[in-house]
């Protein structure tokens, strides 16, 4: 019998798969151990094939990044935008998107690592994180003027939302690092107990 010929991936496909294994590679050996020849041995490709496509490492983790951010930022978006639910509800899918496991897991934990530490040496890398930041920060504003209006409350919620998004990033960051000390649905409710908190006590304070 004949062997099957192995079917022949097309570029935007080769591509996609080198941005792939460039996030597992920083999840797998770290920003210190992640490189050409970790992803192309992973992939059993030849270095050859990914500087056909990117011009060297630091485009190639560059545009991996950017490509999980933007994911990720879509996602946020679309929680966001769906006005067919209330502002509160909207936030707690929200907190629900943050604690999924599709982004609390240790892979994730270890490519995101893996990039920050990358950006502390690629300057353009490091770019990338203060815009992917600012985007978040935007689209939490969106959402907590919603939710502002919605409680007729007085704060501003310019200040309000980006002291929320750094304070459930270093929540998602430590349930990523210790994902047993607190099970997902108690340290949702907790986050949540935790804004009910401030915006009653910020609301009582403008009255």
């Amino acid at each position: 019998m004949a062997k099957e010929k192995k079917q022949r991936l097309n570029p935007a496909d080769r591509r996609q798969l080198l941005l792939q294994a460039a996030r597992d590679s920083l999840s797998k050996y770290g920003a210190q151990g992640a490189g050409v020849r970790e992803i192309c041995k992973d992939l059993n490709v030849s270095p050859g094939l990914l500087t056909h496509y990117f011009s060297g490492k630091d485009s190639l983790f560059i545009e991996a990044y950017q490509e999980m951010a933007q994911q990720y930022i879509a996602e946020i978006h679309a929680v966001i935008s769906d006005t067919d639910i209330s502002a509160e509800d909207r936030l707690k899918k929200l907190f629900a998107l943050y604690f999924s496991t599709k982004w609390s897991e240790a892979g994730t934990i270890g490519t995101y690592t893996g990039f920050w530490s990358l950006s502390q040496t690629i300057p353009s890398l490091k770019t990338a994180f203060e815009t992917t930041f600012k985007h978040q920060q935007a689209a939490f504003e969106q959402l907590v003027g919603d939710l502002v209006e919605e409680r007729e409350i007085s704060i501003d919620p310019k200040p309000f939302a980006t002291f929320l998004l750094v304070f459930l990033e270093g929540v998602w960051f430590e349930r990523c690092l210790n994902p047993n000390v607190v099970d997902k649905d108690s340290i949702q409710d907790m986050c949540w107990d935790w804004l009910e908190c401030y915006m009653i006590a910020k609301g009582s304070a403008r009255v």
